[in-house]
């Protein structure tokens, strides 16, 4: 991303190991491209200047998005077939095929 308007100012100080870490961690969620662009913009935005914080790093962002995506996706098709082989274990009720169906049942939740 190109930057438009020079930043020629510098604005150093310090910070302890634990500040550091969550202010990484932070950096890490928001999906920001550095530390500095992070802390840039929260800076900005507490004195009214600067963009929200949610808007930094979206391709980041859109990644984190479609990992969650796709981890709820495996994890309603998971629940499908545990209500699939639970309905079939209400089915066979009396059958002496219960012990195959609860096999299933196991295997679809170590999965």
């Amino acid at each position: 991303m190109p930057v438009f308007k020079p930043r020629n100012r510098l604005v150093n100080f310090r910070l302890s190991e634990e500040e550091f870490e969550k202010l990484r961690a932070s950096c890490a969620l928001t999906g920001a491209r550095s530390i500095s662009d992070f802390a840039r913009a929260a800076v900005m935005r507490s004195v009214g200047a600067g963009p929200d914080l949610s808007t930094i790093g979206e391709r980041g962002g859109e990644m984190k998005t479609n990992q969650i995506d796709q981890k709820v996706h495996d994890l309603e098709s998971r629940v499908t077939a545990l209500m699939n082989m639970i309905h079939g274990l209400r089915r066979d009720n009396g059958a002496g095929d219960k012990c195959s169906t609860a096999d299933n049942v196991a295997g679809v939740i170590q999965s």
